[in-house]
């Protein structure tokens, strides 16, 4: 038995099933049926159908709309035929004109399907049959046709199993996104190469972010990125001039970005880039001068694929508070066994201010503790002892010297009698 014939034996089990069913569809009108093809997030395409199973039966109109923001989509029925080459130019065309009848005997497609438009087939024959998108081949989908009469499940049930469908996959991409800890590696000479994930690995979705967004090295330290995505090209790009456009006036790239651009290190200036990045490979690129210096994949530049690299000094501590790094590190240093930040710097950074009365200190009313100091003017006090006065959390990375600070808002930190 094949695996088509298998599939059709299951779904007949599954429909004889419900016989009876009071979702039983009328089985004399015809009726119209509707996929979302992809769906998207400001950050990432679903690359799914939603349903990704549609029941319907013969003489019934099934409308695939194209769900994303701007990601293009196909609807394409091979019939058995080899896979469409998503390079060659026929393959953006369509097969018939939207409102064709099928009976899925031969090939047919959408053609390339821009975001929120529509394609129409009104299946005539009973089948199980399979479709996909060119342009994300992991992109699948059956329609189930069946003869007048014979129940299947209801457009209520078969909306809410689409929504289902999308909310898992919601549910998974929640989880990628609260993962911004930076993996990283200790080389020969001991400076440390961290991680940046392009996207993920999942089959059904594109998950245009860098992974993390942001990342704090210091100086002699590099950073590899590594496209994840089974099938969506990415780049890494900084100081892409204003006059040079990603696109042609044709639509293709351009030929400045295909290819690297710039040496393996990075000091802030010149024109830098990976050229494209396929499913796979990696980007190394090292960084020689603090600052903070801005990137960006411009082919999702409509999904904000951006990101940042923080270079401290050597030796430096560095200083995460509430996901965002301090440029100086709020200058903190160690002394006696305990990191004192700057309370002006370290207050700015979680939404607060400082207002010196006296020559102790207190947080949000509270008086700390350990005895602070004030140098040239700057007021030093305990960053571990300011995080617990706001209910927060920390963690320390010995191996990259990095305080992590989650910490509430509208700190009000003050110098007391």
């Amino acid at each position: 038995m094949s695996k088509k014939q298998g599939l059709f034996v299951l779904i007949m089990l599954i429909v004889t099933s419900l016989a009876g069913s009071a979702f039983a569809a009328d089985s004399s009108d015809s009726q119209s049926w509707n996929i979302s093809v992809g769906k998207e997030t400001d950050s990432t395409s679903l690359d799914s159908m939603f349903p990704k199973v549609l029941f319907i039966h013969e003489g019934d109109k099934v409308t695939f709309t194209n769900g994303a923001k701007l990601t293009p989509h196909t609807v394409t029925f091979l019939a058995g035929q080899q896979p469409l080459n998503p390079n060659d130019p026929k393959s953006e065309a369509p097969t018939a004109a939207s409102g064709v009848s099928y009976d899925g005997k031969t090939l047919l497609s959408s053609g390339i399907l821009p975001p929120n438009l529509s394609y129409d087939i009104t299946f005539t024959s009973s089948g199980v049959f399979n479709y996909y998108c060119v342009l994300h081949p992991m992109m699948t989908g059956t329609v189930v046709v069946l003869a007048k009469g014979l129940p299947i499940p209801s457009k209520t049930e078969q909306v809410a199993a689409a929504r289902a469908q999308e909310q898992e996959l919601l549910l998974q991409l929640d989880t990628m996104n609260h993962s911004n800890a930076p993996m990283y590696k200790t080389n020969a000479n001991g400076t440390l190469t961290y991680q940046v994930d392009m996207g993920t690995a999942h089959g059904t979705m594109s998950h245009n972010r860098m992974i993390p967004e942001l990342v704090v090295v210091s100086e002699g330290d590099s950073v590899a990125w590594t496209n994840l995505s089974p099938y969506e090209p990415h780049f890494v790009t900084f100081n892409k001039p204003k006059d040079m456009n990603f696109f042609t006036e044709q639509g293709g790239f351009n030929p400045a970005f295909l290819a690297p651009s710039g040496s393996g290190t990075f000091n802030g200036s010149g024109f830098t880039n990976s050229g494209i990045l396929m499913s796979g490979q990696t980007y190394p690129l090292k960084f020689t001068k603090t600052g903070t210096y801005a990137y960006e994949c411009y082919l999702h530049s409509g999904s904000k694929m951006t990101g940042t690299v923080v270079v401290v000094p050597k030796n430096a501590v560095k200083l995460i508070v509430n996901g965002k790094a301090i440029g100086d590190s709020a200058k903190a240093e160690w002394k006696n066994g305990t990191l004192f930040v700057s309370l002006d710097s370290f207050a700015k950074a979680v939404g607060g201010k400082v207002t010196k009365k006296s020559k102790a200190f207190a947080v949000n009313g509270k008086q700390l503790v350990t005895p602070g100091y004030t140098v040239k003017g700057i007021a030093f006090a305990s960053a571990e002892e300011i995080v617990r006065v706001l209910g927060g959390s920390y963690s320390w990375n010995q191996a990259t010297k990095t305080l992590t600070v989650t910490a509430g808002t509208a700190v009000s930190v003050h110098m007391n009698h």
